[in-house]
């Protein structure tokens, strides 16, 4: 199973530029730079500076979404960062906060994101594309950038059911939250059905300190309705203790139990998030050691 790292949305572009030159020497296997509105820089720019310090990790973007940027804006630059990288580039693509979207007048009908798939596809293989979708409508689009490798993988983020379904019918894999069992194992059907034998699950557990807000982050993912759907319970019915067991670690112990459970139910990667720069190399000692 691989193990990929998203940069901390809580340090400032120049803490991540010191830590994307030790990214090669850490050991993980890919670098995931997040697109999120709380965080202190933007995410292209940063993407570039983990393409240009790094040369062996593959490098994640997203969660990016297609209502916020246009799909012809995030294909030209995945293919550029695809040709600075040399082609270690993969794409997570999802609708994004519904309320930071319509924060912003960028809210959209939700078959967007499967069109913008589509259209992504085409344009990052140099085609010239036609659309007349629901939300998107390309009149004859081309761009002179393409990427590197022949399919970059396209993964979508999935907190329902539904989302599932979608990546199912045309993503090269889902992205998804904690490392409970009965998610897993409905995510692990949804990409059965997919027919896709390198359809990927990649999901993501927190290494969040100090104390007071790792129970901050614990205690809103047990708020989510759709998480906690997807995971066999309902809102409010489970416990911290319950909770932090499939969402966080703590230490190497509780990380080996992730990454047993993990590979056990066949998810091929585990993206760790994390909140202060400093906790970065304790992180990688971490996964070193197991």
């Amino acid at each position: 199973m691989r193990i990929g790292v998203e940069l901390a949305v809580k340090s400032t572009v120049n803490e991540l530029a010191e830590q994307l030159k030790l990214y090669d020497s850490y050991g993980f296997d890919r670098v995931w730079v997040p697109d999120s509105n709380i965080s202190l820089w933007e995410m292209w720019s940063v993407a570039t500076l983990a393409a240009a310090c790094t040369k062996r990790v593959r490098i994640g973007i997203g969660v990016s979404s297609p209502y916020q940027r246009s799909p012809a804006v995030i294909a030209q630059a995945a293919a550029t960062l695809d040709q600075l990288s040399g082609g270690r580039i993969d794409l997570t693509v999802g609708r994004g906060s519904r309320e930071f979207l319509k924060s912003i007048g960028a809210d959209g009908d939700d078959a967007g994101v499967e069109e913008a798939i589509a259209i992504l596809r085409r344009l990052l293989k140099g085609e010239k594309v036609s659309a007349k979708g629901t939300v998107f409508k390309f009149d004859d689009v081309s761009l002179r950038a393409t990427s590197v490798q022949e399919r970059m993988p396209i993964y979508l983020a999935a907190m329902s059911d539904r989302w599932l379904e979608t990546a199912s019918k045309c993503a090269d894999g889902a992205h998804v939250y904690t490392s409970n069992a009965n998610l897993l194992t409905r995510v692990k059907k949804w990409a059965a059905s997919s027919g896709k034998a390198d359809f990927a699950i990649v999901t993501t557990v927190g290494y969040v300190e100090p104390e007071d807000v790792r129970v901050w982050w614990v205690t809103n993912f047990g708020k989510n309705y759709n998480l906690q759907q997807l995971c066999g319970r309902e809102v409010g019915k489970a416990g911290y203790e319950e909770l932090a067991e499939e969402l966080v670690f703590t230490d190497r112990f509780s990380l080996l139990n992730h990454v047993d459970r993990l590979e056990r139910l066949g998810v091929d990667e585990l993206m760790i998030a994390y909140r202060r720069p400093e906790d970065l190399p304790v992180i990688a000692e971490m996964v070193r050691s197991i």
